[in-house]
C-alpha cells in the first residue's frame, strides 16, 4: 500500500490537467481518457501552484477559480489540502478526498467555495484546546464562503469569475450534475458537523441519500443519471466511492436518531447489489479490508432487519442459516486480515498501524456480537463472559488515541486526564466500540477505562462526538450502580432515580460484575436526537423490561440554540 504522502504525486508530468494523477494518453487536443469517461479535458496548459508549503504543493490550472480569489481563500484552500484532506481520508486513505474533490473544485464553483469554507472551519477546529459537544466558533469568513457555495449549488451558475475556456458539464441546461450535488452535500455535512449544527448535518445526510435513491447507470451513454439532475461526469469508481461515504454517514445518522426514516431499507445505497459471498484470501491494502468489513456489516444489518420483520416460526431455520453464513464470512475476513498483518505488518507506517488497530477493535466487537447471537443467550449476565474482549478493545483504543494525538501532558499522566488535540475524520473509528464497552461491560475498572479514553480522545468521527458519548456512558454507569443499591426498585423507582442521578455519581462501590443485579442492568442505552422536538435524551431499556427516555438538558439546550 503506497504511503499517503505519495498519493498526491502525479504519474504523468506532461499529461493533461484533468488526468494529472493517472496515466494520460496525451492525445491532443483532448485526451481519450477524459473523453471516454465523459469528463471535459482541461487541456495541456502550464500549471502553477498555490501558496508554498513545507509539505505539499497542489498543481492546479490557471483557469482555477482559486487564482482570482483573495489571499484568505488561497490560505483556506491550502489548509484544506494539507490538513483537512489527510484528516478526512482517515488511516486507510481515500481517492475521493485525495483526488476527486480537489479535481472537481477546479471547475465547479459550489465545490470550490465549500472547500474554502471547510478549510477555514477546520483550521478553527484544530486550534481548540479540547473537544466538547458544542465546539462552534463564530467565523464570518467561513460562513460567507459556505453561503456562497449553497447559492452556487441551488441558484443559476454564475461563471463570471471563471476563465471563459473552462466549461462545466452543467452549463448546457443550467442544472447541476449528479456528482457535483453529491460532493457538495458531503462537504456541507462536514461543515455543519464542525459548526456543531447536528440537525442540519443530519438533514444533509438524508438529502444526499434521497439523491442516491434516484441515481441509476445508463449503459447507452456510460454515465450515471438522475431524473432531475444532469448526468454525472464521474467514473463508476468515483460514484462507488461516493456511495461508500454515504453508507458510513447513513449508519451515523441512524445511530444518532434511531428514527424510522434513518432505518429504511439498506438497499437504498448498497453499491454491490447483493449480499457478499466471498472474501479474498489476503487483503491488498487496509482500504480493501475496511471496505469489505463496512459493506458486509451494512448489508448484514439490512438483511437481518428484513428477515426479522417478516419472520415466522417456520422461518426460524432461515435466520439460523443466515447467522451461520455471517459467521463464516466474518471468519474469512478475520483470516484475511491476519494474513495481511503477517505479510505487511513490519512495513506499515504509523498511520497504517493505527488503521490496523481500529480494524482489530471492530473485529473484537463483531466476534463478540456474532457469538452472543449464535448462543441464543438472553440472560442479563451474558455480557460478563466477554470481559477479556472488552479489555482488549480498551487496550487497542488507548493505543490508537496515544498514537494519533499530540499531547503536552507528561508521559505518566493518566489517560483520562490527557488533553489531545481535536481530531476530525469520516473514517471508521473507535467511539462506538468504546461506548458499547462502557455500557455493556459491568466490570467497574474496564467500563471506566473506556469512559476515560472517550474523555481524553477529543475525536469527532463524522457526526459521532466522543465528548457526548462519554457523558452518556457516565450517565448509564451512574444509573446502573445507583439502582444496584436498591435491589427491589420497581420501574417507577428506576425512572425517578434516573432523574436524580448525576453523571459520575455512585451510591454504592461496585467491585465486580456480579454486584450489578438483573433489575439494575440495561439491555441497551443510547443518546437520541429528536429533531422534531429539538431534544436530546438517553433512551434506555431494562433487562427486566420497560423503556425510559432520560433527558440530557445540557445537550438539549445546545441543540435548541442551534435551532434558533
Amino acid at each position: 500500500m503506497p504511503r499517503i504522502s505519495k498519493a498526491y504525486s502525479p504519474r504523468s508530468k506532461t499529461g493533461c490537467l484533468t488526468c494529472r494523477r493517472i496515466k494520460c494518453d496525451e492525445t491532443k487536443p483532448n485526451c481519450l481518457k477524459c473523453s471516454s469517461t465523459g469528463r471535459k479535458c482541461d487541456g495541456y496548459e502550464n500549471r502553477i501552484s498555490l501558496v508554498p508549503s513545507s509539505h505539499y504543493r497542489l498543481p492546479i490550472s490557471r483557469a482555477s477559480p482559486g487564482i482570482t480569489g483573495s489571499e484568505r481563500e488561497i490560505r483556506s484552500f491550502q489548509f484544506f489540502y494539507e490538513r483537512t484532506v489527510p484528516s478526512l481520508a482517515g488511516y486507510c486513505g481515500s481517492e475521493f478526498w485525495s483526488r476527486l474533490v480537489l479535481q472537481v473544485s477546479q471547475h465547479e464553483k459550489p465545490v470550490w467555495h465549500a472547500i474554502v469554507a471547510l478549510g477555514a472551519k477546520h483550521e478553527t477546529f484544530e486550534r481548540m484546546p479540547v473537544l466538547s459537544f458544542k465546539h462552534s466558533v463564530h467565523d464570518t469568513f467561513a460562513l460567507k464562503e459556505y453561503l456562497m457555495a449553497i447559492r452556487a449549488l441551488l441558484g443559476p451558475m454564475d461563471r463570471s469569475s471563471f476563465d471563459s475556456s473552462v466549461q462545466s458539464a452543467n452549463d448546457t441546461s443550467g442544472t447541476l450534475t449528479v456528482d457535483v450535488c453529491l460532493i457538495s452535500c458531503i462537504l456541507f455535512i462536514c461543515f455543519e458537523i464542525l459548526s456543531s449544527h447536528y440537525v442540519a448535518a443530519l438533514n444533509h445526510i438524508r438529502s444526499g441519500i434521497k439523491i442516491l435513491e434516484g441515481v441509476y447507470y445508463d449503459p447507452d451513454t456510460g454515465t450515471y443519471r438522475h431524473p432531475f439532475l444532469n448526468p454525472s461526469t464521474a467514473s463508476s469508481l468515483e460514484i462507488e466511492n461516493l456511495r461508500k461515504i454515504f453508507i458510513r454517514l447513513h449508519i451515523q445518522a441512524w445511530t444518532l436518531t434511531r428514527a424510522d426514516v434513518d432505518d429504511r431499507s439498506m438497499d437504498v445505497i448498497q453499491s454491490m447489489g447483493a449480499f457478499p459471498t466471498q472474501v479474498p484470501q489476503s487483503f491488498s491494502s487496509l482500504t480493501e479490508a475496511r471496505d469489505v468489513y463496512e459493506y458486509f456489516n451494512y448489508v448484514m444489518r439490512g438483511e437481518y432487519n428484513k428477515m426479522i420483520s417478516t419472520a415466522t416460526a417456520s422461518q426460524a431455520s432461515d435466520l439460523y442459516d443466515f447467522g451461520q453464513r455471517c459467521m463464516s464470512l466474518f471468519g474469512e475476513w478475520s483470516g484475511a486480515l491476519d494474513r495481511f498483518e503477517r505479510d505487511r505488518g513490519p512495513s506499515l507506517t504509523t498511520k497504517e498501524r493505527i488503521g490496523l488497530k481500529i480494524l482489530q477493535i471492530h473485529r473484537c466487537e463483531q466476534a463478540m456480537l456474532l457469538e452472543q447471537h449464535a448462543s441464543g443467550m438472553t440472560d442479563s449476565n451474558r455480557w460478563d463472559r466477554y470481559n477479556s474482549i472488552f479489555q482488549e478493545i480498551t487496550s487497542l483504543a488507548a493505543s490508537v488515541v496515544e498514537l494519533s494525538g499530540e499531547s503536552g501532558s507528561a508521559p505518566s499522566t493518566p489517560l483520562g486526564q490527557v488533553k489531545f488535540k481535536p481530531n476530525f475524520s469520516l473514517d471508521m473509528g473507535i467511539i462506538a466500540p468504546l461506548y458499547n464497552t462502557a455500557t455493556l461491560c459491568r466490570d467497574p475498572l474496564i467500563r471506566r477505562r473506556a469512559v476515560d479514553i472517550l474523555r481524553s480522545a477529543s475525536r469527532q468521527e463524522g457526526a459521532i462526538n466522543s465528548y457526548m458519548w462519554a457523558i452518556a456512558a457516565e450517565k448509564v454507569i451512574a444509573l446502573e450502580e445507583s439502582v444496584a443499591a436498591e435491589v427491589g426498585l420497581g420501574y417507577d423507582g428506576v425512572a425517578a432515580a434516573a432523574l436524580d442521578v448525576s453523571a459520575g455519581q455512585r451510591r454504592q462501590s461496585i467491585t465486580r460484575c456480579s454486584e450489578v443485579p438483573d433489575n439494575a442492568r440495561f439491555s441497551y442505552a443510547y443518546p437520541k436526537f429528536d429533531i422534531a422536538s429539538m431534544e436530546v435524551s438517553l433512551t434506555v431499556e431494562r433487562e427486566m423490561g420497560g423503556q425510559m427516555n432520560i433527558p440530557l438538558p445540557a445537550m438539549t439546550a445546545m441543540l435548541d440554540a442551534e435551532g434558533r
